[in-house]
């Protein structure tokens, strides 16, 4: 059966609301981390530092699943509701770790990188595929994030949000139904290669 295709009111909300503009397009799949590369700054290594990156993009998950329950079926959106929440208590665990570092804004890198591709959304297939990919590379970097952290704290908090984020990319991929390959796409366990993920260092908090 083919995906509903539903058209969003206000087809430049999510622009607006990230405040960016000018952007080029880059199509429906995530951009790699080299993307930035050339332009990017390095982004602080310490505990809190590393916290508040991660809280920024919790919160710019959060944003995109915002956009995607309106794109999915009415026996869909309670799973996507569902996945929101999860990210919006991983950002408040973040930033609660960051400390005045926090900033309890969406990553502003991601979002210029990726608000085309998000605005370009229409099905809901082309959802469950944009935020399964978005909740691999999320895995991915709290793989990293394992490597870097020095904090008891910041370590259980990386240790428990990890799996969650693998879950919700394997059962978007379950009800996208496309195998055991694509729902564990670097084995059956996640890896710390932040080529893979968000590395912070291409993500800075802070920068347009």
């Amino acid at each position: 059966m083919p995906s509903p295709r539903v058209e969003r009111p206000d087809r430049r909300s999510f622009l607006r609301r990230a405040g960016v503009g000018g952007l080029v397009a880059v199509g429906t799949a995530l951009v790699p981390a080299t993307f930035f590369l050339p332009a990017a700054g390095a982004q602080g290594s310490g505990d809190e530092d590393l916290a508040a990156f991660a809280e920024s993009i919790e919160r710019f998950v959060v944003d995109v699943y915002e956009v995607g329950i309106d794109l999915v079926s009415e026996e869909l959106a309670p799973l996507l509701q569902t996945f929101r929440g999860h990210h919006q208590e991983h950002a408040d665990a973040w930033a609660e770790l960051a400390g005045s570092a926090a900033t309890g804004e969406a990553n502003a890198v991601l979002l210029e990188a990726l608000t085309p591709a998000i605005e370009g959304l229409s099905t809901q297939n082309e959802v469950l595929r944009f935020v399964r990919d978005l909740e691999n590379q999320l895995s991915v970097t709290c793989g990293h994030l394992l490597t870097r952290l020095d904090d008891a704290a910041g370590v259980a908090t990386t240790a428990s949000i990890l799996p969650i984020e693998a879950s919700h990319a394997a059962e978007l991929g379950y009800e996208l139904q496309e195998g055991l390959d694509a729902w564990f796409p670097h084995g059956s366990y996640e890896v710390a290669d932040i080529a893979l993920g968000f590395d912070p260092n291409v993500f800075p908090v802070g920068r347009p």
